[in-house]
């Protein structure tokens, strides 16, 4: 049996290859259509490297995973130890050795209103599992969601996704659904008092929009849900452990007391896939009322030691930082760069989002020649000029951003609460060169199609050339020989 290091280092080279072979080819050749084909190598910090050594700045951070940056070294080491250890594992007849240490600390930060830690493997499994202990303990079968939501892509959770081309093909999705405007106390008051909501579930700040909800709706809107008796379910898959700044969760600054409170992403590390939900000690005593409700969940793999390893070292390592405070250092530092970015390109629409978690949202500009290309790629897709944007910025400037959503013209970046102060300057020249650019000779037409083109050429070397025929015809016995061995080669 050969090493394991042996075979990763002979195989990364290839890993876009064998990808689009054997796991998700149309994915890759997306990838491959927006020029971000890369093949990264190696990863530090902020950072990401490809085959040539080319450093990258990562202000996407894996979704919002590698808050601490990857391959932090106080999570390296304690998962070395933890894994030198031979500790017993998945036992399932007696407690996880590591599962109440987490869960400790995860009360510790959110608040003592929190009684209990039900563990799971991602994001998405704890929305999934907020959902039916808010049935459960209320008898209840409907929801209230928000529209622009995004709370993860397993059944449930699409079927409180707040975007209606996610859920397209998926039908018929989980019934009793009903989703209201961000911000419109009224709207939700009138699903409310109708007396059969089981929960309400929202974003402090939304993944997908950015959309920053209010907190005086917030508050009013956990007033009438202890009214009508409604439980209050807080999605913090993104912005909890500090990225809003301040506070380590969201719901901690803005004053109000979930019932349900879903945890993932930055809990990770990025080493092990893990996901939480906290709960009060009213919920836990509504869902595990008997004895024979013990079972009511299980999951394999959670609280595995790996995961609660993980887990541990990393909230050791944001408290140790202050994570909340950095991050709001941080933060303010962006934003003020931002707004002196918006004062000169008018294609900015508004700086949307919160803390370490913000987006760019463009409109058209009045530069003719610009709004043009815009009017050209809109026509399109509405988010083709960011998707533009996004492209230069990975291409030619190796920053590594994001598209929020379908048909929103925006970029968002999550960074890394471990950025310097220099990162933070370079990525704001960097946006500030491809505005400039975008402005001059180059523009969204020019870099997707830029993009498009290379692709063809790309798709057109790897076709088979016939023997015989028209599409030889004109090939003269030397172009033949060059496209027999690109054949071969490929």
């Amino acid at each position: 049996m050969g090493g394991m290091r042996e075979m990763i280092e002979g195989y990364i080279t290839s890993s876009n290859h064998l990808a689009k072979k054997h796991v998700h080819p149309r994915l890759m050749k997306m990838f491959e259509m927006g020029a971000m084909g890369t093949v990264f190598t190696r990863a530090e910090g902020p950072y990401l490297y490809d085959t040539e050594g080319q450093r990258y700045l990562d202000m996407l951070a894996g979704g919002g995973v590698f808050f601490l940056g990857r391959n932090h070294p106080h999570i390296k080491e304690a998962l070395a130890d933890l894994v030198s250890m031979d500790l017993p594992n998945l036992c399932i007849v007696n407690a996880s050795i590591l599962g109440g240490l987490v869960a400790e600390k995860l009360i510790a930060i959110a608040g003592d209103h929190y009684g209990k830690v039900v563990f799971g493997n991602s994001g998405t499994e704890a929305t999934d599992l907020s959902l039916r202990f808010a049935r459960k303990v209320t008898g209840r079968r409907r929801f209230v969601y928000l529209q622009g939501a995004f709370h993860g892509r397993t059944y449930a959770s699409i079927s409180v996704c707040g975007f209606e081309q996610m859920k397209e093909g998926m039908e018929p999705l989980m019934p009793q659904c009903t989703p209201v405007r961000p911000n419109d106390i009224g709207a939700l008051r009138r699903e409310l008092e109708k007396g059969d909501v089981a929960a309400f579930i929202f974003e402090p700040v939304q993944g997908m929009t950015l959309t920053d909800l209010d907190p005086a709706y917030l508050r009013e809107a956990e007033r009438l849900c202890r009214t009508y008796g409604t439980l209050v379910i807080a999605d913090e898959i993104q912005t909890g452990l500090g990225r809003m700044g301040g506070h380590w969760f969201a719901v901690n600054g803005i004053g109000i007391k979930p019932d349900l409170l879903t945890v993932s992403k930055t809990l990770s590390g990025g080493y092990a896939p893990v996901g939480a939900l906290l709960i009060s000690e009213e919920v836990y005593s509504g869902v595990y009322n008997n004895f024979k409700a013990g079972p009511i969940y299980f999951s394999t793999f959670a609280e595995n030691n790996l995961a609660m390893g993980a887990s541990l070292a990393t909230l050791q390592a944001l408290e140790a930082m202050d994570a909340p405070k950095r991050a709001q250092e941080l933060s303010d530092q962006i934003r003020l760069g931002l707004r002196e970015l918006m004062k000169r390109y008018d294609c900015i629409d508004r700086i949307a989002g919160k803390g370490l978690m913000m987006g760019l949202y463009f409109k058209d500009s009045d530069k003719i020649s610009l709004k043009l290309q815009q009017a050209l790629v809109g026509a399109v897709d509405k988010g083709s000029f960011a998707a533009a944007f996004n492209v230069d910025m990975y291409a030619k400037k190796h920053v590594v951003l994001q598209i929020p959503g379908p048909d929103i013209s925006a970029i968002k970046f999550l960074p890394p609460v471990i950025l310097s102060d220099d990162d933070v300057q370079y990525f704001l020249g960097a946006l500030d060169d491809t505005f400039a650019t975008f402005y001059g000779k180059g523009g969204p037409v020019i870099s997707l199609g830029k993009a498009l083109a290379k692709d063809a050429v790309k798709g057109r070397r790897k076709k088979k050339v016939p023997a015989n025929g028209a599409g030889a015809a004109h090939l003269d016995s030397d172009e033949k020989k060059k496209s027999t061995d690109r054949e071969v080669s490929s």
